[in-house]
């Protein structure tokens, strides 16, 4: 049995791979022996070192003339390269899963091309219907070529089941697709990762470690919402969190995700701190972004995936705004009073609503949610024939067996 997850697994923000090796591991548990891979979106083949993010070189383009670089660029990369390498792993699968994340997002129709040359893949394989579009985000704001992109590549997958990460992304799939349509809402898979990544987790002490997760004003301002000031103002912030966490008593571990526009601002602000405030190195894998997270007793972070993470490993978190997605996971899980809504939030004030979070008990909510999350799974199965299957081992592997038997 071959069961095959397209996303951006392989993306230098590791989050997108904390979904995809949790969306695994759910499967495996209950079809065990399936042949589970990864198809990345933007043609990536293994977690690799980040090098020079592509963002940056289409921010360089005319802003008017962006979306035509980026379909002309994926493309020819799709006709190139991609197409054959695709349909030779869609060709035996099972079963296609599209997801989870911020997948229907229109960025210079980044998202709506990739996804696009993705569905006629599959529909060439001939995999049209055996799509499940399981637990991704959805952007409120769609061009109308996004929108056109997006409608045909629903025609392409046909999927058999479709399921959001919150109900506003649900909302919105309907109003892009403009049809009515079943959406679930399923929480993140990251909250699975206390049991995914269970092997690389450290021993839980109580070391008072603050992690706070730095993130790049220009992924924070993508939009150009606040003004030119805002990376000096964000940057100050963080600066500022970090000295009076030691002042208060924390041990500082400053992290990212693994962007690397991230990891450059990490490492510019480090420099003008304290040596005594730890400057993790960036995590090259799913892993180990999750064994940093594990180190913390508490965290403060924009990126959706180190909140999400740590509300896995029952570790406080506080949301800092800058995507309403954030907003959504927090408010899903009953957390909302501590997602700040300011842009750059007051230091004083993001203390005293760390001491409250540090007080409350979220495990309750976290095990109804689990309970969600993997009955979405079945659901998933059940619907694609697959419940209950197991797949035989390979001929070689069976030998293997055998001869250890013996």
């Amino acid at each position: 049995m071959k069961i095959v997850i397209c996303a951006v697994p392989y993306s230098p923000n590791l989050g997108d791979g904390v979904i995809y090796e949790n969306i695994k591991q759910l499967l495996l548990e209950r079809v065990p022996g399936a042949q589970v891979s990864a198809l990345d979106i933007a043609g990536r083949d293994d977690y690799v070192k980040a090098g020079i993010s592509k963002k940056s070189l289409v921010n360089k383009v005319p802003k008017l003339l962006r979306p035509y670089a980026v379909c002309t660029y994926f493309s020819l990369q799709y006709l190139l390269r991609w197409r054959r390498k695709w349909l030779a792993q869609l060709a035996d699968a099972d079963l296609i899963v599209v997801g989870g994340g911020q997948l229907l997002l229109d960025v210079h129709l980044n998202f709506p091309v990739k996804l696009f040359l993705l569905s006629k893949a599959v529909k060439a394989a001939g995999k049209s219907g055996k799509v499940a579009v399981f637990g991704v985000g959805v952007s409120k704001s769609m061009s109308s070529a996004g929108t056109g992109l997006i409608k045909r590549t629903w025609q392409n997958l046909a999927p058999l089941q479709a399921s959001t990460r919150d109900i506003a992304s649900a909302q919105n799939l309907k109003l892009i697709l403009a049809q009515p349509l079943e959406i679930k809402v399923t929480p993140d898979p990251g909250i699975y990762s206390q049991h995914t990544f269970a092997a690389f987790l450290p021993p839980r002490t109580t070391g008072n470690v603050l992690g706070i997760c730095i993130s790049s004003p220009l992924e924070l301002n993508q939009a150009g919402v606040e003004k030119q000031d805002y990376s000096a103002r964000i940057g100050k912030y963080f600066q500022e969190l970090a000295q009076q966490a030691t002042t208060l008593g924390y041990r500082v571990h400053l992290f990212t995700n693994g962007s690397p526009e991230d990891e450059a601002f990490k490492d510019a602000l480090a420099a003008g701190l304290d040596p005594e405030i730890v400057n993790l190195p960036r995590p090259g894998v799913p892993s180990q972004l999750v064994a940093n997270i594990g180190q913390c007793d508490c965290i403060i972070a924009h990126r959706l995936h180190a909140n999400i993470v740590a509300y896995a490993l029952d570790i406080p978190s506080i949301g800092l705004n800058w995507d309403s997605k954030v907003q959504s996971f927090f408010e899903l899980t009953g957390r909302g009073r501590f997602f700040m809504q300011a842009p750059v939030p007051d230091v004083t004030r993001t203390f005293k609503l760390l001491y409250q979070a540090l007080q409350v008990d979220g495990s309750g909510e976290k095990v109804r949610l689990t309970q969600q999350l993997t009955t979405e799974i079945a659901a998933l199965l059940e619907r694609s024939g697959l419940a209950g299957k197991t797949s035989a081992p390979e001929p070689n592997q069976a030998g293997r067996a055998a001869a250890a038997a013996a």
